[in-house]
Formats: structure tokens, sequence, C-alpha cells
């Protein structure tokens, strides 16, 4: 019985050595073996499955790069035909818009019209010597960006400078309609020039030198009859007929003399100095113009000075900002305008 102990425990003893493991009661040699190949099959498996993953991201991955460099290779590819487009069309630009790309300013009184395209619809304003960005050009009209708007802008009135302005012929609309200049009213209005010799020459340049000295609240030196210069329009107009030699001098204030402190009074007084009322458009450069505002007939007067594209310049009262200003023709009901014939 000992002997038969004793061969057991050899043989079990030879199995563990050769198959590496501890004995088990209740499973045979076979039994282990059989658990160790099925756990050396799962661990291929889960090592083969890993694997698999693996190639399977890194391949999307590059898939993924691949389109991005794709992406970016065709933005570029677009970016590189705009900018080609864009120096094929400024070669071949023989228009006006000659200035290069980058800060520009617009000289135009009181504003320049943005458009969504070539003589387009109106989507914004840039008032007298705002800034803007060119940013491409089309014939006679600069493609702007600004923080008034983005848009067109026509290349009369946009300058390298501030403080320019155009004087000659407003632009046509071949499609008919309003200019390149505007305060917000279409109208086709012309200033015509003239001598700076005769009446209506010199009434300009008193005009203009009156609004260039008298710039600032308070500046103006008002009759107390006008409250302050609330109701000064007929004397700062009349300043400049009196200083252009059009009307006898009937008053002065602060060394500037007047002819008058009411409009009904301005238009008698022309006519008796052989002024006429005509009718417009077109404008005439040194042209009195007389508005209806607050009551019917003439209560606001101003001399016509220059012509801003679409809107005829005029200067005249400002009764908010209490001295000379420039303003549009049409930016109130105009019912005469007198000129000397």
């Amino acid at each position: 019985m000992k002997r038969k102990l004793l061969a057991s425990i050899l043989i079990m003893a030879f199995l563990a050595l050769s198959y590496g493991v501890a004995p088990s009661y209740g499973k045979s040699p076979w039994d282990i073996d059989t658990d160790t190949k099925t756990e050396e099959s799962n661990k291929i498996e889960l090592d083969n499955s890993v694997s698999q993953e693996v190639d399977k991201a890194t391949a999307t991955v590059k898939i993924n790069e691949e389109d991005a460099k794709d992406s970016k290779t065709k933005a570029e590819e677009k970016k590189e035909k705009d900018e080609e487009k864009e120096e094929k069309k400024d070669e071949e630009n023989t228009g006006l818009a000659t200035l290069p790309n980058g800060p520009a300013y617009v000289g135009a009184r009181p504003c320049l019209r943005i458009r969504d395209g070539v003589w387009g619809n109106i989507v914004g304003r840039v008032p007298d010597n705002g800034q803007v960005t060119i940013t491409g050009r089309d014939g006679d009209w600069y493609t702007i960006e600004s923080s008034y708007g983005t848009g067109y802008c026509h290349a009369s009135y946009v300058f390298s400078s501030p403080n320019q302005h155009y004087s000659g012929a407003a632009p046509t609309n071949p499609n008919g309609g309003d200019g390149g200049t505007s305060n917000g009213i279409d109208a086709p209005n012309v200033v015509i020039d003239v001598d700076a010799d005769s009446i209506q020459g010199k009434v300009v340049q008193a005009a203009k030198q009156i609004h260039d000295k008298y710039q600032g609240s308070g500046a103006f030196p008002y009759h107390s009859a006008t409250e302050g210069g609330n109701k000064g329009c007929a004397q700062v107009a009349t300043s400049a007929l009196v200083a252009a030699g059009v009307l006898p001098q009937r008053g002065s204030v602060g060394g500037l003399g007047y002819a008058s402190l009411a409009c009904v009074e301005t238009v008698s007084l022309l006519e008796q100095a052989g002024w006429q009322a005509v009718n417009v458009p077109p404008y005439q450069a040194g042209d009195v113009v007389f508005w209806e505002t607050y009551r019917p007939g003439p209560s606001h007067v101003g001399i016509c000075v220059e012509s801003g594209g679409n809107n005829v310049q005029v200067m005249n009262n400002s009764s908010t900002k209490k001295m000379p200003y420039y303003s549009a023709a049409n930016s109130r009901k105009v019912v005469k305008v007198m000129r000397k014939l």
C-alpha cells in the first residue's frame, strides 16, 4: 500500500514538471493542458482584434488627413484664382477707378451712396470725409468696405486723402434715375458753373468765405432778433449777397453787414436788384434758393455754391448747429429759386 501511494506521488510530480502547472484535484493533466491552450488562443484572438482596431483607426486618420489636405488645396486654389481674376480685372479696368486697394476718403457733400452693384440699389451712405477701404475696381466704381456699409461707390467721389471734393459734372446713370451722392432724396439736380468774376461767381465766393470763417457753434455774429441764430437764415444769406455787392447793407453785427432778417423781404430786395425766379433743374452756382419749412411760402433761404454730384450744395444757416453749413437743395421743399439773368 505504501509503495502504491509513493508511486502515485512520483507520477504526479513528474506530470507537474512536464506541463509546468500544479496538479488540481478533480482535473486530469489533459484538462489542464486544454485550459492553457484556450487561454493562449483567447490571447491571440484579443491581440488580433486590437491590431485590427488599430489598423482601422490608423486608416481613418490617414483618410481624414488626406481629406483635410485636399480641402486646403482646393481653398488655396480658389483663393489664387480669385486673386488672378482681380488682377486681370484691374489690368483691364480703364475707368475712373484707379486708386489701389486700401484706405481712402469720401469727398461728397453731404454723403456718398453705397450700392449693391454698378448703379444698383442703395444699401448705405458714407458721410463727407468718411473713411472707406477699397477692395476692388469695376470701371468707374470701387468696391468698398466701411463701418457705414459694404458695396459699390462711384470713383468720382473717392480720394486718397481727406478734405478733397469732386467739382465736375455729376455722373449720369445710363438707366436713368439718381446720381452718385445723396442726402436720402433722389433727384437729377446739377449745378452749372459760372465765371468767378460774374455777379453770381462773386456770390459763390462770398458764401464760401462766410461758411469757412464762421464754423463752430456761436461763432457767427447773429442779430438779437434771430433768437440766437434760430431764425438766422436771412441774415446769413444776405451777408453773402451784401459782401458780393448784390444788395445794399442795411445793418451790421460784429462787423458783418447784412441786408435783411426775413425771407420774404429778401425776395423783394432781389427782385428790386433785377433778379428773377427761374425753373430748376439745372441749378446755377450763385442761385438764391428759398425753401418752405414751418409755414407756407419762403421761410428758409440759402446760396447755391456747387454740385455735390446729384445734390446741389447750398450754404445756409443751421438753426440747430447755430452756424453756416452746407446742405442739399432737395433736403427741403424748394418754393423759389432766383438768379441774375
